[in-house]
């Protein structure tokens, strides 16, 4: 039986796939994730209890790491979900270590999902020169900005601040790069992040309803230890929630990728998970989250066929439904409206003022200095400085530019204008539903920009996945022709629309050759 030929190839030429190597075969599967993972969660058991004394933080990262590397190199698709969901619940094992073992602010156990990461540049240094293919040709703009603005960082800031800053970017950045180039395992990722969202998302939600109901001790300890005034008074029913990360925004950020992606997801579950989300996002009073939210729904809904418009309506109305009766609690209620109130008259809104006014003087510096500051003067590096900085400049863009300077800024958005270009142009792949949901939060999170910075920490982890995996999708698509026998199927359609002939349903599947069988797992 002769071996399957993919339909339509595309000459690398053309750059449809900046491919510079053959699709290997995959690698064998093996019990060693299992194994890896199951030994991960016995250990985070034994951190619970207090192994590790005063020295826990340390083991922590020093572990966190090993099963990184070790899921790196063999089990691939294995590492991104770590490495994900490393980001959603450090936070809180660090606000649990410190409980235990003292008070640290600057605890070394942040660090280990920032490591982890940064193990993707070894796919970057394998797959390099893929780089130069039109798909992922903007990624090297927005590494050139942030290596223009480290160099200033170190003559303005110091080694220690820029080098840190430095690596609270280029994590999330390589790890979506590190997406894209894994493009032959789309498939496999695909389902593997849906699943780590849609595992998490129940448990995540629910702690932060638990955590505004009966504010645990170690939150209460994290709120007067770091003096986190903007969050709230540190008792039940008085805090503006943030779950098991450290601050609302990041917390209601998952939240909304999540559910975003949960209205795309199988199962009754999804129900109940997408609504408790609902509920603990209000409670994270984070307003442009929920302005985010909406609209990534909306791009969500306008990448797809018109037929699945009323099956997404409907289940979004019986998510809203099911979080009804919480959300209609006297207490639950007390804080939501107020907040929802103000965005009738946000111009009056004392918040909306402070942050508006600081934005015009930030903007003013800007403009006095186009070479930009440099990394390490803004976010958790300023603390690494003996004197300066700005702890958060409450927009995005205004970061960037202050840091990157006009050069370094113009290049990072060109990059990312580009990307989010490329993928929002793929329209052939528009019956792949969740390359569509990837691109709708990617969209969503790009939208929070006026408002706060989602390049770096866990909100810069999700922005950049999404980029990478609707990158990613794509480049598949293509490979197997799946992108080229969507235009034609459409094309197709139209046709026999104008002569008033019957449809014909969308092929549902596609042949792949036997060569370009997907990496590992």
């Amino acid at each position: 039986m002769a071996a399957p030929v993919v339909p339509f190839p595309i000459p690398v030429s053309q750059g449809a796939v900046p491919s510079s190597r053959p699709i290997a075969r995959p690698l064998q599967r093996s019990s060693l994730p299992a194994l890896v993972l199951t030994g991960w969660a016995a250990f985070l058991v034994a951190m619970w209890f207090g192994v590790g004394g005063a020295l826990a933080s340390y083991i922590f990262v020093a572990v966190a790491v090993l099963v990184g590397v070790l899921l790196h190199e063999q089990a691939p698709v294995a590492y991104i979900s770590f490495s994900i969901t490393l980001w959603w619940y450090t936070p809180f094992i660090r606000r649990v270590l410190n409980l235990r073992h003292g008070w640290n602010p600057t605890d070394v156990a942040l660090l280990a999902p920032q490591i982890v990461a940064v193990l993707a540049c070894i796919t970057i240094a394998r797959y390099s020169r893929e780089l130069r293919g039109r798909i992922f040709a903007p990624f090297v703009l927005v590494l050139a900005a942030l290596g223009y603005s480290y160099a200033i960082g170190l003559v303005n800031g110091g080694l220690v601040p820029a080098t840190y800053a430095l690596l609270t970017w280029i994590a999330p950045l390589s790890f979506g790069v590190h997406l894209g180039l894994r493009w032959r395992v789309y498939p496999e990722m695909a389902i593997a992040v849906r699943k780590a969202f849609a595992w998490f998302l129940p448990f995540m939600a629910v702690y932060g309803i638990y955590q505004f109901a009966v504010l645990p001790e170690w939150d209460r300890a994290w709120l007067v230890n770091a003096q986190m005034r903007s969050l709230g008074i540190p008792f039940p029913f008085l805090i503006r929630v943030f779950g098991t990360l450290n601050t609302p925004g990041p917390y209601a950020a998952f939240l909304m990728v999540a559910a975003i992606l949960g209205v795309q997801g199988k199962g009754v579950l999804r129900y109940p998970s997408i609504a408790l989300a609902m509920v603990a996002m209000l409670l994270t009073r984070t307003r442009a989250v929920w302005i985010a939210f909406m609209f990534g729904l909306i791009a969500q809904l306008a990448s797809q066929p018109i037929r699945r418009l009323p099956k997404r309506s409907v289940t979004m109305v019986f998510v809203v439904l099911l979080a009804l009766p919480i959300v209609n609690s006297q207490q639950f209620k007390a804080t939501i409206l107020p907040r929802i109130g103000s965005l009738k008259n946000i111009s009056d809104d004392a918040s909306f003022v402070k942050r508006l006014s600081f934005g015009e003087e930030a903007a003013n510096n800007i403009v006095q200095n186009a070479e930009g500051v440099g990394l390490g003067n803004t976010g958790g590096a300023v603390q690494l400085r003996s004197s300066g900085g700005v702890r958060s400049l409450d927009n995005g863009v205004l970061e960037v530019f202050f840091l990157f300077g006009w050069v370094g800024g113009i290049l990072f958005f060109l990059g990312l204008s580009c990307l989010l270009f490329q993928s929002l142009r793929f329209a052939d792949v528009r019956r792949d539903p969740f390359a569509g949901s990837f691109r709708a939060c990617a969209l969503a999170l790009v939208s929070i920009l006026p408002i706060g910075e989602v390049f770096t920490g866990s909100s810069g982890t999700l922005l950049w996945s999404m980029i990478g995996l609707g990158l990613a999708a794509h480049a598949y698509h293509q490979t197997t022709g799946l992108a080229l026998r969507s235009r034609a199927w459409e094309a197709t359609q139209s046709r026999h629309a104008m002569l008033g002939m019957r449809p014909f349903p969308p092929t549902l599947s596609v042949p792949v050759p036997a060569s370009m069988s997907p990496v590992g797992h």
